[in-house]
């Protein structure tokens, strides 16, 4: 595969990503984790001069969390997540992928408001079978979130 085709691919993995949380199918974006994958969401605290990871899950804690969405409390409403890949660097069977993202929410009545917005900061791993996460950072740069998501962005 050339170099260009990677490109295409990673790139297309990661807007599949958006589109399996907005769509509600877990199970696939879990897949595109590698066996030891990992996410994290971090945001900046100035006040506190450090950052903060929100939230640190392995491939198969992502995957319980999935599970236990249902018995949280979120209002009812449409995800649809806009995102733009801004870089691939490519290294043998590794990559890396940051992509911006914005996040928005329609709610019952079909108002819809910017929800979140932050960078998508992928490592990538080719295991033999196709590209893998090995590791997101979700990098946000929105710190009060309406409601807290039950859903990792």
């Amino acid at each position: 595969m050339s170099g260009a085709e990677i490109r295409e691919t990673l790139r297309a993995l990661v807007h599949r990503s958006g589109l399996c949380l907005d769509e509600s199918r877990y199970e696939d974006f879990v897949a595109l984790f590698a066996d030891d994958g990992a996410y994290r969401m971090i945001a900046a605290t100035p006040e506190l001069g450090a950052t903060q990871t929100w939230l640190a899950f392995d491939r198969d804690e992502l995957a319980q969390h999935f599970a236990s969405i249902p018995e949280h409390r979120w209002p009812p409403g449409q995800t649809t997540r806009i995102v733009s890949v801004d870089a691939i660097e490519l290294a043998g069977g590794r990559a890396s992928t940051v992509a911006t993202f914005c996040i928005l929410r329609n709610d019952e009545e079909g108002r819809t408001a910017c929800y979140a917005v932050g960078r998508y900061r992928d490592r990538w791993r080719n295991d033999g079978t196709g590209w893998r996460i090995a590791e997101r950072v979700v990098d946000l740069r929105t710190r009060l979130l309406p409601a807290p998501a039950p859903i990792p962005l």
